[in-house]
């Protein structure tokens, strides 16, 4: 096995991290959780691509959400449209933080406690 496919199978096999979102709850839905992998460089050169050039971080931050935010099973929670939507009210401050965690490489033994 090369060391690209170590690199492979080491991502692959990273459990997906998860984070409340309080922000984003209501007495109909109850906890939200957003589940997510880190970011891959191929990933952030799609979300670069999305942005335009010029546009504030807040768009790259919703952008960073859409596309890496998952369900528990691993489905996509947004669809590609969701980003302007989200800009308008998912809160600055939520997509700033749920976009520094998904940009950073979790420690696996902190993703097992939460």
């Amino acid at each position: 096995m090369g060391l690209i496919d170590t690199i492979e199978a080491a991502y692959d096999a990273r459990p997906m991290a998860r984070e409340r979102v309080p922000e984003w709850e209501s007495p109909e839905s109850g906890e939200v959780w957003v589940h997510y992998k880190p970011a891959t460089q191929y990933e952030l050169d799609v979300v670069g691509k999305e942005v335009p050039e010029g546009a504030s971080g807040s768009r790259w931050n919703a952008q960073v959400v859409v596309l890496k935010a998952m369900d528990a099973e691993g489905k996509r929670a947004f669809s590609n449209g969701d980003a302007e939507r989200l800009l308008k009210k998912g809160y600055s401050a939520v997509l700033n933080r749920l976009a520094r965690l998904m940009l950073a490489v979790p420690n696996p033994v902190d993703v097992e406690k939460k």
